[in-house]
């Protein structure tokens, strides 16, 4: 486990934890939140110890202060980024609209793979195409994936209004 202490990964996590805690009011307040014993939370908030934040006490901290600070370093830690929901919610993100985003990706994809293997042969250029296509399908369904979640933890999800162009 010791050897846990000089990876990079672990430092970002265990500087994120820390972060996490501080930002919902220390060791005790943290704690209570996670209903984790101060000990525990006090183990994740020394450096000098290996013991990281449990997945659940991660989630319900991040939603209590608003910050995703353990889960923005996970996923920089793999080389990605985290969109924040927030943001997505401002742009009307919905079960239907995400249903409709991800049958254009998979239409786009569909015609332009069709295109593509017509002469049966498919270049560098029409695979790479068809990796970017692919690419897109897979992030419309993480975000329809995400939308349903968030529906079902509503309880349901009505039909956004329908506006006519032209109309405010």
């Amino acid at each position: 486990m010791q050897d846990t202490l000089t990876n990079a990964w672990f430092h970002r996590l265990k500087a994120a934890n820390r972060l996490l805690i501080k930002k919902n009011g220390g060791i005790e307040a943290s704690a209570e939140i996670t209903s984790l014993s101060k000990s525990q939370i006090g183990r994740c908030h020394s450096d000098g110890d290996t013991e990281l934040l449990p997945l659940p006490a991660v989630m319900r901290l991040e939603a209590e202060c608003g910050d995703y600070a353990v889960t923005r370093a996970m996923a920089e830690v793999h080389g990605c980024k985290v969109s924040d929901p927030r943001e997505a919610k401002a742009d009307g993100t919905s079960v239907m609209r995400g249903a409709v985003e991800l049958g254009s990706r998979v239409a786009q994809y569909q015609h332009n793979h069709a295109i593509a293997s017509m002469d049966f042969m498919l270049s560098r250029a029409e695979l790479a195409q068809g990796v970017k296509d692919l690419q897109q399908i897979v992030d419309a369904a993480a975000e329809l994936l995400n939308a349903y979640s968030h529906a079902m933890a509503k309880g349901g999800e009505e039909a956004p209004a329908l506006r006519l162009v032209g109309q405010e």
